[in-house]
């Protein structure tokens, strides 16, 4: 338990930057669905385990599953851009790649050491003003039965945009998942609203990609007292490849395989997350990137013992050993 490698990826589609990208990202969207089987080859071939956190809606066949699966209390969002709900009736004309991908979702269940997670039904925000408690309740509950439609059991949540919100923890636990992705404990990591972002901690966070300015970021399961959810922290994103960076992948490599040495020698989680659209231009030097860390990772567990687990598993052996 004391020596952990976690990846999550948060598998959005449109639903994820709806509110932040145009037409011009359609491109690296719909890339993910030969993304996703490569990645997938991959995490088989170094017997890596990761936790899928899937927008729900992606989980439906079409949009008339999407419409009959929406949530009972639609997001009451100040700012009515966040709210997908409103914008019906541009979704339905979109080619149904951006917004669907069950065949997807199967494939990565009938792949070994996969978790399929939340990520909410809609992208819901959870820092953003407007918005409440009993709105996430029933986004989340339309998320948990459309993917128990599909056989699958949810465990484990990661907050949309990192909009950690602790009071949400309950509603969490109440529909039976265990799990949850929390940030990085570090002034640069909290969670914050969209209105919040600042731009010091976007350059801090920039430059931490490949110096280590906050340190390893190896960071420790817990447990949320209040609600009864796991923490199963973020350590840092995984940055995508961009020509215009790339004299700078060795130190980004560097920087990563440092910081999972540091936790298979110390102890604690190494939590690495990105998305697979992140992956959707450039997808060869993205993956050849990916593999020079499952290398490292293999290297780790053979000398350490580091284990790759998802994070149902991280928070199940915490569970256990709080017994």
């Amino acid at each position: 338990m004391k020596y952990l490698f976690v990846i999550s990826l948060d598998f959005e589609l449109f639903w994820g930057v709806r509110d932040s990208r145009g037409e011009e990202y359609f491109d690296f969207l719909k890339n993910v669905h030969d993304v996703i089987p490569k990645i997938l080859n991959l995490f088989n071939q170094y017997d890596i385990a990761c936790t899928w956190a899937g927008v729900g809606a992606i989980c439906a066949n079409d949009f008339g599953e999407f419409i009959n699966n929406k949530p009972l209390f639609m997001p009451s969002y100040k700012d009515s851009k966040y709210n997908p709900f409103l914008d019906l009736k541009y979704l339905s004309t979109l080619d149904p790649k951006l917004l669907f991908a069950p065949n997807l979702v199967t494939a990565i269940t009938n792949t070994p050491n996969q978790e399929f997670a939340s990520h909410t039904y809609s992208h819901f925000y959870c820092l953003e003003d407007g918005q409440t408690v009993t709105e996430f309740a029933a986004d989340l509950k339309a998320c948990t039965q459309i993917v128990a439609s599909k056989n699958i059991n949810l465990k484990s949540l990661v907050f949309p945009r990192n909009q950690f919100n602790s009071d949400y923890l309950k509603v969490c636990k109440q529909q039976g998942l265990i799990a949850y992705r929390g940030n990085p404990i570090h002034w640069a990591y909290k969670p914050e609203s969209r209105n919040e972002r600042s731009l010091i901690k976007r350059l801090f966070r920039l430059i931490d990609t490949y110096l280590p300015l906050s340190g390893s970021l190896r960071q420790q399961v817990q447990l949320d007292n209040v609600s009864g959810m796991v923490d199963v922290p973020a350590s840092i994103f995984f940055r995508p490849y961009s020509p215009k960076l790339s004299f700078l992948d060795g130190m980004k490599l560097r920087r990563l395989k440092w910081s999972m040495t540091r936790t298979a020698k110390k102890g604690g989680v190494f939590h690495l997350w990105w998305h697979p659209h992140n992956f959707g231009r450039y997808t060869d030097e993205n993956l050849q990137q990916l593999e020079v860390l499952l290398q490292h990772y293999q290297m780790l567990n053979k000398r350490y013992g580091f284990k790759s687990v998802t994070m149902q598993q991280a928070a199940t052996q915490f569970l256990i050993g709080k017994q």
